[in-house]
């Protein structure tokens, strides 16, 4: 009789299970921006949303030049975006600000000073804040993507458990419109679920911002029953899988959940089940890796015997899945 940790190479193995169609793919990538500049062009007219949008582009280009770590040629950049910043009267001022503040925390960040960073960025939410009660309600959702480059910056830092208190706080507010924990209390749940795709959007980049942290989870000391008791004993209960993007990570939360309520073999038995699920979109297969990744953690505590086999199918089964991805 095959064993759960036999079935689960064999899946693996099959080439055609690294196939997923395009049609699931998550679709209107740019919502936040038409709602943006609709809401802008609305109140200063088409002619000043796109000056403000060509300098929230310097702004945007400097933070690109971070992430490639071109550090001096980021810092160019943002003195152009101040110069051209200055330019401006106060009502677009406000909202170009946001982003200033933003592409100078990531520069603060990349440059190691992650104080200056953080402050910079709470600073943008109680503006962002205001802006949304004057019609910018979009914003709200940038002001989760902030509150996620926080916890980023606390990760760096290495205050592990604030970077992990900060993603518990923003997901206990995108499910149930808990407060806790946001650094400001202007939020208004009511309008965040007005749009809906943008919502389950946000949800969605934090949870694999989630599943990143735990692919790396050697690195830290916190293990994965840490993450089942501090994350996903709460969220089965306070989270409905009542939408595409919800089932999936319900699913990938209980698969991990089964490793510590049900045991190995029906661990293996459910990440097989995960695997062979044609209709998840590539846009999760961040969640695919981050369970691969924990098969083999699970398998090197247990000291199985098919501990190297089941890391060369995972090694190819990840590099069909990041070919797909391309």
């Amino acid at each position: 009789m095959k064993t759960a940790t036999t079935s689960f190479i064999e899946t693996l193995r099959l080439n055609e299970q690294y196939k997923t169609a395009d049609k699931f793919a998550r679709p209107q990538r740019g919502v936040f921006s038409i709602l943006l500049n609709a809401e802008a062009a609305k109140k200063m007219g088409h002619e000043m949303n796109d000056r403000i949008s060509e300098v929230t582009d310097t702004y945007f280009n400097a933070v690109v030049l971070c992430r490639k770590n071109k550090i001096t040629d980021a810092l160019t950049v943002l003195h152009q975006g101040d110069a051209a910043f200055e330019n401006f009267e106060n009502e677009p001022q406000r909202l170009i600000r946001l982003f200033k503040l933003s592409a100078w925390a990531n520069y603060h960040y990349k440059a190691g000073q992650f104080n200056q960073g953080i402050d910079l960025l709470v600073s943008g939410l109680s503006l962002s804040a205001g802006l949304e009660t004057e019609g910018y309600e979009v914003l709200q959702f940038r002001r989760i993507e902030q509150l996620q480059n926080i916890s980023r910056i606390l990760f760096s830092s290495k205050k592990y458990s604030e970077g992990f208190t900060l993603i518990r706080s923003i997901l206990r507010f995108i499910i149930s419109g808990n407060t806790d924990g946001l650094y400001i209390k202007d939020w208004n749940h009511q309008k965040f679920t007005q749009i809906r795709q943008m919502m389950e959007n946000t949800l969605d980049s934090v949870f694999l911002q989630l599943a990143a942290l735990n692919c790396s989870v050697q690195e830290t000391p916190f293990d994965d029953l840490f993450y089942y008791d501090f994350f996903f004993k709460e969220l089965l209960e306070s989270m409905e899988a009542d939408t595409y993007n919800r089932s999936i990570l319900y699913n990938w939360m209980y698969i991990k959940a089964s490793c510590f309520k049900e045991g190995q073999e029906a661990f293996f038995n459910n990440i097989s089940i995960f695997l062979k699920d044609e209709e998840i979109s590539p846009d999760y297969n961040k969640l695919k890796e981050n369970l691969l990744l924990q098969s083999i953690r699970v398998l090197a505590q247990h000291e199985c015997e098919d501990l190297k086999k089941v890391q060369e199918s995972v090694s190819l089964y990840l590099n069909n899945l990041q070919s797909v991805a391309v």
